[in-house]
């Protein structure tokens, strides 16, 4: 595929401002990578995904386990959560920037409104899949109620909260382009659309590259931490294959 492209733009009827080829791609590439403005941007959308991400966690995760082992949690937040959950995070961007600005904090708040729900609803799955005869088990041995969430539910429910955490993290880096587009001053989101303005085509495909080669090692670096986290999910996983 990347010599028929490189062919069709070298040898064909192909403008490069419209699609530069590959080899024009890798040149810009390691040019913006060899001057340090590459990693500048990237460096700025990370940290900002970083940031919305792990707020999201903590909060998905806490209020996930509460709604899925307490009755009175679940009936209190489940209406909350049903009316929240279907508004597109993209749709808060004008909101985000009207209470933060363009700064931080607005990119920080769309990312955790966008990673949050992934996270919670799969930690509440988790939770009320726990297997019913290992918690009488528990009870039997004298485990009380928060004992048997930490001690026996969590873990349970861990593969459950490793998928969230998963595709919440690709959710994160689908918004945190959007929102940098939207208003920001750098990021490899504001770098891709300040380049189409100047028909500066190699810069938006090298944006496009590198999110996609972070966004595959940020997966590939969650699942080593879940296998080291969870040990059982490498267990579960040797069994299916």
């Amino acid at each position: 595929m990347l010599a028929v492209w490189e062919a069709a733009v070298r040898f064909g009827d192909v403008d490069p401002i419209i699609l530069p080829s590959p080899s024009m791609i890798a040149e810009t590439f390691v040019s913006m990578l060899l001057s340090g403005e590459l990693a500048f941007h990237a460096a700025n959308s990370l940290a900002r995904l970083a940031i919305g991400y792990a707020l999201a966690a903590a909060g998905g995760i806490t209020l996930g386990l509460l709604v899925g082992w307490f009755r009175l949690a679940s009936d209190f937040f489940t209406p909350l959560i049903e009316l929240t959950r279907p508004i597109s995070p993209i749709a808060l961007i004008p909101l985000a920037i009207l209470w933060f600005g363009i700064g931080l904090g607005s990119k920080v708040f769309v990312i955790t409104m966008a990673t949050f729900f992934p996270i919670l609803l799969n930690t509440i799955a988790g939770v009320k899949s726990t297997d019913q005869l290992m918690i009488r088990a528990a009870r039997s041995l004298g485990a009380g109620h928060m004992r048997l969430l930490l001690t026996v539910s969590l873990p349970s429910a861990a593969p459950f909260i490793h998928t969230g955490l998963r595709i919440a993290l690709s959710i994160g880096f689908i918004v945190i382009i959007a929102s940098e587009m939207v208003a920001a001053q750098n990021g490899l989101g504001w770098l891709i659309l300040d380049s189409e303005r100047v028909y500066r085509t190699d810069i938006v495909f090298v944006g496009i590259v590198t999110i996609s080669g972070l966004g595959l090692l940020a997966d590939y670096g969650m699942r080593l931490l879940g296998r080291a986290l969870f040990p059982w999910i490498r267990a579960k996983e040797s069994q299916n294959t």
